[in-house]
């Protein structure tokens, strides 16, 4: 491998694999706001579709759901539920995000089968 081949430095990794995966969920949720990111663990707040807002972690571990009270960056504070996908924890959270998803499933099978 050259020496000019770039890569992703260690630090950003975990935050922009939660960008990336909050992105993904746009029509699911209200929006989000990364709050905080070190080498091993980055942190948003994600307004729910319901009006709440919650802060999500991402480690090597998994995705985690925090209160907005708690300290995100904080090993000690981890919650014990780790969810393997952004999806998985969003469905415990947000009824509304589950009915998203399904309205926006349906919207892409009608434009397929609509041959206009």
């Amino acid at each position: 491998m050259s020496s000019s081949t770039k890569q992703s430095e260690p630090s950003s990794f975990v935050r922009e694999e939660l960008e990336r995966a909050l992105a993904e969920q746009s029509s699911g949720i209200a929006g989000f706001e990364l709050i905080s990111s070190s080498p091993l663990k980055a942190a948003a707040r994600v307004d729910l579709l319901e009006g709440e807002s919650i802060i999500v972690s991402i480690t090597s571990r998994g995705f985690q759901l925090h209160s907005p009270s708690e300290a995100p960056m904080d090993p000690d504070h981890d919650s014990e539920t780790v969810f393997e996908t952004i999806e998985q924890l969003l469905q415990t959270v947000s009824p509304q995000y589950e009915q998203s998803r399904r309205n926006a499933l349906l919207a892409k099978l009608e434009s397929l089968a609509d041959p206009a």
